[in-house]
């Protein structure tokens, strides 16, 4: 495995090249292409290969696999994030291709495709396979399958099936979906085909013996197949039959289940006639079938039939699309429309025993519903009993339990926020009550508080109190993750892991990271959307653990051992991230980065003794590079905050340097993070260093009814205190912002005298009209988002017309006291309705005050045009230039562009 060190120099010649040293240039927009962006790394089973996908602006990207016995780098030009075989023989990836060639196809109206690439890991040999979509290997690692690309209008799709060890292929036609049984039985090489054909008996499940190299129907029909499904680590396949019936509007299902497909029996089959199916229903191909972990049920959706005779029938009159939106929809129409798609698709949980009963689970198609893993139980969400809650952003629930014995439904918990699910043994549920962890038994009902013997003595405290959200019940940390026998949750609170013994018999804290304020948090591998039991953590193991120092910002890994004892493992002053882990080796990959040096991976047996194997932006040292410090402060109301503070590259202590201050929130937490210039990011803190700028970006914290005045509260202060260094010239200071940062632009450029000039991208400016808009994207309304989310206003606008006029840029436009204003909006923009902008423009505009306004047509809440993004970050710093460094103002700022002007340019770049 490569190790990357740096060479050795002798002191003097260090010292002679100090004395002679000239400066270093400075980065500019035709050295952007230049850097490299690392991805998140992937590493091999065996832990010898590691895969980092590197981007950069131009969209040129890459994926390079390093390691092997001669640590070696191979760069697959655009290549996509790889995958790994399981027999650690094999590496593949969808390649894509250069931008140019790209924009040539889509101009010429070509389709633009994949191609495969799959690497030997042993012997160096290289697959390649254009028109491929898609791929997957099988369990052994020996056989992939590539997905063709469907004809135009079609659903259905050439699959190779490439056996990589020989080099041969068979290709299977007229493919609708296809799955590998992960199961290592049978050679581990299964792979089940729904394919459709004509005639009779055309459509077909068909089981693919890759190992052995045969072919069997299971079943066959005139009716399409789909929604496969194979039971995990086992040979059981379920699928779908569809069943046309011309009374209905819809497609019905016979849902076929077979236990063992390397027998000859035939499958289980399930359909609306068997008793207790849930009435006027069928099987939906929306949800596909899952099993409890012992296999005894299997869980499947369905959906209200659609008969013909109950269609709308088609009006003699042209009909009008009128919406009706009704004050008692709890989803507003426009969320309902943005959700429409999902709506369709929506089914109820049933569950089919392995006794041949139906259970039915879910009642309400708007509700959620799961199967726990024991399947003896299954859940039910109803938010119904709180529409008012649910409109407005107080979001709570009760929760109804299923007993697939019996079928009898219990309501199990009422009116609860903060809700985490069933353990890995699906027999408890566990939810906070904003103070304290509980669990509920299924079976008998018992409800046990887990740590009212630590939180009543003031010994442990789970609640949140970074989040300053306004809220009824308080945010509390959610759980971690449950122990492997589900007699334990796992939690944190502000710095250490907590075990909590399910039976409330003991709450003990697993580590001691308050007495040096870095939190520790456990490393799991599993991934977020895993259940329960695959992100459940055996304490007898040892267990990884992040480490995060909150004031120092330093972070690392630790060993939680099965003694229960702490090892600590790498602590710096770095951030780290992308941690993974080897499947069948003791090796770990993860990135560290600073904002000096370029992110790489290191790769090794533990943290602490990982070594590098890449080296990313090696043409940094080629350039003047600036610096961030960590900055503590008091705010107007002496709350102790930081701030990051990043220093203009080439910086000379004897000059007064220009400030751009950056706000939103948080940001401290970014001071490790290395930032790659680039033209497309547009608010990127190394090119304002580049271009002579500090850069600064302060803590916001904030109490209830207070966006503007807390932000105001933060930010002078911090900006006071780096006049009084004399690191800035007070008369050269700006604000940039973004959305919730755009607010905060706009609101101390109208209510603080330490700005020249302010530029609010996508941002808020009118509390009273904004509090009413929607979320046009999603179809939300805003009152959530403004009382109890981001701006947290805690009331209703009537209820403190004050605090909504005292926090509202617009408000105090006729007594804006920066100089200019710089608004950026997308047109169709639906998370901040761009008429804010337009707004504030107009207002400004009656009030002689100095402000221009960029509208980018056809674009969002952010910039995804790559011309719109470069456009977007050249007019910053032009107006950044004149505002704040005196350099001669672009026609655009000093006298705007004409429509006839803007035209005549898009018309010769067409």
């Amino acid at each position: 495995m490569r190790r990357i060190t740096a060479p050795l120099v002798p002191t003097a010649l260090l010292l002679g090249a100090a004395l002679g040293a000239q400066p270093k240039p400075t980065v500019t927009s035709a050295d952007y292409a230049q850097w490299e962006v690392p991805g998140a790394p992937r590493i091999s089973p065996r832990g010898d290969w590691t895969a980092l996908p590197i981007s950069r602006q131009t969209d040129d990207n890459e994926v390079r696999l390093i390691g092997g016995p001669r640590d070696t780098t191979i760069v697959v030009p655009f290549g996509s994030p790889v995958t790994f075989a399981s027999n650690n023989e094999w590496a593949g990836m969808l390649v894509g291709m250069s931008t140019a060639e790209r924009e040539r196809l889509t101009k010429e109206k070509k389709p633009v495709r994949n191609s495969v690439l799959f690497r030997n890991l042993v012997n160096g040999t290289v697959i390649t396979e254009a028109e491929v979509s898609a791929f997957t290997f099988s369990a052994n690692g020996r056989f992939a399958t590539l997905t063709r690309y469907p004809a135009e209008g079609k659903q259905v799709s050439d699959v190779v099936v490439y056996d990589l060890t020989r080099g041969t292929r068979l290709t299977f036609s007229s493919v609708r979906e296809h799955a590998w049984s992960d199961a290592p039985g049978a050679g581990g090489a299964l792979l089940a085909l729904a394919t459709d054909g004509d005639g009779p008996s055309g459509n077909a499940v068909q089981l693919y013996d890759a190992a052995n190299n045969s072919l069997r129907v299971l079943e066959n029909g005139a009716v399409p197949y789909r929604a496969l499904a194979w039971r995990k680590a086992s040979l059981e396949l379920a699928a779908m039959r569809g069943v046309v019936d011309k009374a209905f509007r819809d497609t019905a299902h016979v849902l076929l289940d077979w236990r063992d497909v390397t027998s000859t029996a035939a499958p289980r089959t399930l359909d609306a006639s068997k008793s207790g199916f849930p009435a006027n229903t069928r099987i939906a191909e929306h949800r596909r079938p899952s099993w409890s972990r012992d296999g005894q049920v299997l869980f499947f959706g369905v959906r209200p039939r659609l008969t013909v005779a109950d269609a709308i029938k088609k009006s003699a009159d042209k009909v009008s699309d009128v919406e009706i939106w009704h004050t008692n929809d709890v989803r507003m129409f426009a969320q309902q429309k943005a959700q429409e798609a999902q709506d369709l698709r929506s089914t109820l949980l049933t569950a089919w025993r392995a006794d041949d009963r139906v259970v039915a689970v879910g009642t309400d198609l708007n509700e959620q519903s799961a199967a726990l893993e024991s399947g003896r139980w299954a859940t039910e969400i109803d938010r119904k009993p709180y529409p008012w809650e649910w409109k407005f952003g107080r979001n709570v629930q009760d929760v109804w339990a299923v007993n697939l014995e019996t079928g009898a439904r219990t309501k199990v918990l009422q009116r609860i926020r903060h809700y985490y699910g069933a353990d890995p043994t699906g027999s408890k549920l566990a939810w906070s009550d904003g103070r304290d962890y509980w669990v509920v038994d299924l079976a008998s009902g018992k409800r046990t508080n887990l740590t009212a013997s630590v939180t009543r003595g003031g010994k442990a405290d789970f609640v949140d109190h970074d989040d300053d959200h306004p809220t009824d019940i308080p945010h509390i940390f959610p759980i971690v993750a449950w122990s492997k026998a589900g007699d334990a949750l796992l939690v944190n609170d502000t710095h250490d892991v907590w075990r909590l013994a399910t039976d409330g018999s003991a709450a003990t804290r697993l580590t001691n990271g308050a007495s040096e304020r870095v939190a520790h948090r456990l490393v799991n591998f599993a991934p977020f959307n895993a259940s329960a039991a695959d992100r459940a953590v055996d304490l007898s193991a040892p267990q990884y653990l992040a480490l995060t120092g909150r004031q120092t910002k330093q972070s690392g890994y630790a060993r939680l051992n099965a003694d229960g004892t702490v090892q600590r493992l790498l602590l710096v002053d770095a951030g780290h991230s992308g941690f993974v882990k080897a499947d069948s080796a003791n090796v770990v990959a993860f990135m560290r980065q600073r904002y000096d040096t370029s992110p790489n991976v290191f790769v090794g047996t533990d943290p602490a003794s990982a070594k590098a194997v890449t080296a990313t932006n090696p043409q940094q040292s080629k350039f003047a590079w600036g610096k961030v410090e960590l900055m503590n402060f008091r705010s107007t109301i002496n709350v102790p905050l930081q701030a990051l503070l990043y220093y203009p590259a080439n910086y000379d202590p004897a000059k007064k340097y220009p400030l751009i201050v950056y706000t939103y929130e948080r940001l401290s937490q970014g001071l490790h993070g290395y930032i790659a210039p680039n033209s497309r990011s547009y608010y990127n803190a190394t090119v304002f260093s580049q271009d002579g700028y500090f850069v600064l970006m302060p803590d916001i914290v904030f109490r209830p009814r207070e966006p503007g005045i807390g932000t105001k509260y933060a930010v002078e202060p911090a900006v006071r205190s780096l006049i009084a260094k004399g690191l800035v010239d007070a008369q050269r200071v700006g604000h940039v912002g973004h959305s919730q940062g755009g607010y905060e632009a706009a609101y101390l450029a109208t209510h603080s005298n330490l700005f020249q000039t302010t530029i609010v991208g996508s941002g808020i400016t009118d509390m009273i009209s904004f509090a009413g808009q929607l979320h046009w994207s999603g179809g939300t309304a805003e009152f959530d988002h403004w009382e109890t989310g981001q701006f947290r206003m805690q009331v209703a606008p009537w209820e403190d017309m004050k605090a909504m006029i005292d926090n509202s840029p617009l408000a105090r436009v006729h007594q804006m006291q920066a100089k200019s204003m710089l608004i950026e909006i997308g047109s169709e923009d639906g998370t901040v309705d761009p008429r804010q902008g337009s707004l504030f423009y107009n207002y400004a505009r009656r009030a002689g005050k100095n402000v221009v306004m960029l509208t980018y047509p056809g674009e969002g809440h952010g910039l995804t045009k790559r011309e719109n993004q470069r456009d977007y970050q050249t007019r910053i710093l032009e107006w950044f230039g004149h505002y704040l460094k005196g350099e001669p103002a672009a026609k655009w700022i000093t006298s705007g562009q004409t429509a006839l002007e803007r035209r005549a340019i898009l018309d010769a770049n067409k």
